[in-house]
């Protein structure tokens, strides 16, 4: 891990989990508010998410679940890489209490397993900036990256 990478992980780990749960309520009114529309919680980027039954997707930089477990709930097979074991007990929780699968991986996400991941995914989903590059391998055909 790098040395900023290193100081984000110190930043998201602490008190995420208190943050989520003040901001956006507990996993389960959270998950309360995505179930009655998982699809309006993708906000501006739902129309890339029309055809994603059994669709395996990354979402990079996850945070807390509240893009992936909507799109759990749609259909998809969703795997969160994020830095903060914070963020991740917030999605689990999230994803326990709608009643959906999501994979979480903690790591930089300038560590994730290229060999492990090549070819793997069908999209990857980055809600935000971020400048991401990679000329190992490509893991995907297909990207969003929100802004």
């Amino acid at each position: 891990m790098n040395e900023q990478s290193a100081k984000n992980k110190i930043a998201w780990e602490h008190r995420a989990y208190e943050f989520w749960n003040k901001r956006d309520g507990s996993p389960k009114d959270k998950a309360k508010q995505i179930l009655d529309n998982p699809k309006a919680q993708l906000k501006k980027h739902k129309q890339y998410f029309e055809q994603i039954a059994g669709k395996k997707i990354a979402n990079l930089c996850g945070s807390n679940g509240r893009k992936a477990v909507p799109l759990a709930l749609l259909g998809a097979d969703v795997t969160v890489f994020d830095i903060s074991e914070e963020n991740k007990k917030y999605a689990l929780e999230l994803a326990d209490t709608a009643n959906v699968p999501i994979q979480y991986v903690v790591t930089d996400i300038y560590d994730i397993n290229l060999e492990m991941y090549s070819g793997h995914f069908d999209m990857l989903y980055l809600e935000g900036e971020s400048n991401i590059k990679s000329n190992k391998v490509t893991l995907t055909k297909n990207y969003i990256v929100g802004m």
